[in-house]
């Protein structure tokens, strides 16, 4: 793998992400001001917004010095926030091909010039949970722990992921270390019952499938080209 110094694009997306996740962890603790919660002490406590939705919410926020009354208050709102989001179900993006996650990863982090690997939560129709960094690589490369990438999986309680991370360089062509990396994957997510969809590389308007060039480590019986 390969890394760089970020760009400035990147730094802006990342910028409005940082905005988005102050207005959710004000809102949530506009709910319970009268406890004297606020925003920050949420997002000390949380790695994201998406860590309001799990099921030890209330545990975690005690866990980081939120006082107890004040954490099952929020977490008591968020349950009600998912209680009634199941009867209006937002639809997910849904990622059926390595063209549709090449689509959305291409924008966020195909012009970047330090490698960044994401990694993609999706549930059992292929809707798109999450897009979500794991690492940001270095000039001498990116060591990578399977155990974080597979954190957000188990979090959101997805069934597949695919891996996919850019080469400044702008050629996608794998890595030796790219395949070695993503066989690894593979064998802890079989472990898990959890489908490796793909692993996908994202160079400058170009992308590559290590599915489609080395299916023999899926065991696919014909390779896609």
């Amino acid at each position: 793998m390969q890394g760089a110094v970020q760009v400035r694009e990147q730094e802006g997306a990342e910028a409005h992400d940082d905005l988005r996740d102050a207005r959710m962890y004000a809102a949530v603790a506009e709910l319970a001001r009268e406890d004297q919660l606020e925003p920050q002490d949420l997002a000390r406590a949380l790695r994201d917004p998406a860590s309001l939705f799990l099921p030890d919410l209330a545990q975690r926020l005690i866990a980081h010095g939120i006082r107890e009354e004040h954490a099952r208050r929020v977490a008591t709102v968020m349950h009600a926030v998912q209680e009634i989001a199941r009867w209006w179900p937002a639809p997910r993006t849904r990622v059926q091909s390595p063209a549709d996650l090449a689509a959305i990863a291409m924008p966020i982090i195909g012009r970047a010039q330090q490698e960044e690997l994401h990694v993609a939560v999706v549930d059992g129709r292929n809707g798109l949970l999450a897009l979500r960094r794991v690492y940001v690589g270095t000039a001498t490369g990116t060591s990578v722990r399977i155990a974080e990438l597979l954190r957000p999986v188990l979090e959101l309680g997805g069934v597949g992921v695919a891996a996919v991370h850019n080469h400044p360089s702008g050629d996608p062509a794998p890595s030796d270390e790219d395949v070695r990396l993503t066989s690894e994957l593979l064998a802890a997510t079989r472990l898990l019952d959890i489908e490796l969809l793909d692993h996908l590389v994202i160079g400058h308007d170009r992308w590559a499938s290590i599915r489609s060039l080395h299916g023999s480590i899926w065991g696919d019986a014909v390779e896609r080209g």
